[in-house]
């Protein structure tokens, strides 16, 4: 596990693991380039890491980060995208399906 990274990448023959923002990242990646995308997003809960959006917002920035993996994607390629819930009016609730609609 790594708990630093010193520079904005790590990389080897085998992969690379980039530390930024995704979307400048994602930007400098020429479409069809990435066998394997491996995303934890935040969860939009208020954590000390992120900004707490209304989740209007909150899913239309993960709708065009999510465009824009696809589209760096090799034909081949996949993404393991791990989805959080939110908390609406104290109800916990799951954002299932979401990624299918904006692909």
């Amino acid at each position: 596990m790594i708990t630093n990274l010193t520079n904005s990448h790590l990389n080897d023959e085998n992969f690379n693991l980039y530390h930024g923002d995704t979307l400048e990242f994602l930007h400098s990646v020429p479409d069809g380039a990435i066998n394997l995308i491996v995303t934890s997003p935040p969860y939009n809960v208020g954590k000390e890491y992120e900004v707490k959006t209304s989740i209007e917002k909150y899913l239309e920035r993960q709708e065009q980060v999510i465009r824009i993996m696809y589209d760096k994607l090799a034909p081949d390629g996949s993404i393991c995208w791990q989805v959080g819930n939110y908390v609406d009016n104290g109800e916990n609730k799951k954002i299932r399906g979401y990624h299918e609609s904006c692909l």
